[in-house]
């Protein structure tokens, strides 16, 4: 007897159970109520819309860089000497034929002295030959060696000049001199770096991008740089050179930009991040979070009519949270951006619109 109603209890149990399991089923499977009254006149589902806006999409590549100064040597005498005066300070701005360096010149100024006083005689020679030629007193091979020897000594006075120059080191160009170790008194020799001069006010930037991007290059283009030293800050440079070569070993071509540098913020040498702006263009764009994807099929929730309708659409890029229309909606059509998950085509839905997402894109590496 304890047997049968135990059978019994158990059979009441799982029966139960399984009644149970079935409500279950049914009652989550059920619509939501107001989604089933989408199309038939119910209580409108409340939503958040954003209008079809234009926004700014950017094509480009990013790629590594060098920074350097317009203008950049290193300083070197011309000749051997010991220094008697150092005339520039190091960090200093110098103007183009500034004296920036000078040597013992003692033996220059004696020599040029001679050359001067012999090109004297010369000249007095030859004047006094020059006279006597034009009186018919003096033949021409006397005065073409009176000639000859004037020439030579305003030759040998301009050499003594020359070296004479040699002993002062002057600024190239205008710019700003680098650090040194020389001392006044000390012995140099020709082609010893003294220094270095660089002109900062314009900064070039060297860097190299896939040769498959050469019917998109042209001088003038825009370059966007970065640098880890100032990392809230952009600088806009343009292209002023396309190699005219591939680089047979990395398939790519060399690139030169240029850009003003009046707060000398850059330094010749500096690690940069180039982007190359190849492409700018204003097109209506959608927010991402609102794009359905259903495998080729791209489609977005509008709004006619008050109701929910599904526009199939065509998308470019993405940036910034935004997605490029190529096709498919107009601009200022109510995209429904909230509450997705209780629309669908047919629903009543009451929009609010937001306001309007008219931003600039971020910049989308094209094969960077």
């Amino acid at each position: 007897m304890r047997f049968v109603k135990a059978t019994i209890g158990a059979i009441v149990i799982v029966a139960a159970g399984v009644l149970g399991l079935n409500l279950a089923d049914r009652l989550l499977a059920a619509p939501d109520p107001q989604v089933a009254r989408g199309g038939g006149g119910g209580q409108p589902v409340a939503v958040d819309t954003v209008a079809v806006s234009r926004a700014r999409f950017t094509d480009s590549v990013r790629a590594v860089g060098t920074a350097r100064a317009r203008s950049a040597v290193d300083l070197m005498p011309e000749a051997s000497g010991r220094i008697t005066r150092i005339a520039f300070r190091p960090g200093a701005d110098v103007e183009q034929g500034d004296i920036l360096l000078e040597l013992d010149d003692r033996a220059e100024q004696a020599d040029l002295a001679a050359a001067e006083a012999t090109l004297a005689e010369a000249d007095a020679a030859f004047a006094r030959q020059e006279q006597l030629n034009r009186s018919g007193s003096a033949s021409d091979a006397a005065f073409q060696t009176a000639r000859a020897a004037q020439l030579r000594a305003r030759a040998e006075r301009d050499r003594a000049q020359v070296a004479l120059d040699d002993r002062q080191l002057r600024a190239p160009f205008s710019g700003i001199v680098g650090l040194t170790d020389l001392v006044e008194g000390q012995m140099l020799d020709s082609g010893t770096p003294i220094a270095t001069l660089d002109d900062l006010e314009v900064i070039e930037v060297d860097f190299a991008v896939p040769e498959t991007l050469l019917p998109r290059l042209a001088v003038g283009q825009g370059v966007q740089l970065r640098s880890s030293a100032w990392p809230d800050r952009v600088f806009q440079a343009q292209i002023t050179l396309v190699d005219t070569r591939v680089d047979a070993a990395t398939r790519s071509i060399a690139l030169r930009a240029q850009m003003p540098n009046p707060d000398r913020a850059l330094a010749g040498g500096m690690f940069l991040q180039v982007e190359l702006v190849l492409d700018e263009r204003d097109r209506p764009a959608v927010p991402e979070t609102a794009l359905s994807v259903e495998g080729n099929v791209q489609r977005v929730l509008v709004v006619r009519d008050d109701r929910a309708e599904w526009a199939e659409i065509r998308v470019g890029q993405e940036a910034d949270g935004l997605v490029e229309v190529l096709q498919g909606v107009e601009l200022g059509t109510q995209i429904i951006v909230s509450n997705l998950h209780r629309v669908q085509p047919g629903t009543a839905v009451a929009a609010t619109p937001r306001p309007d997402r008219t931003a600039t894109a971020a910049p989308v590496g094209a094969d960077g």
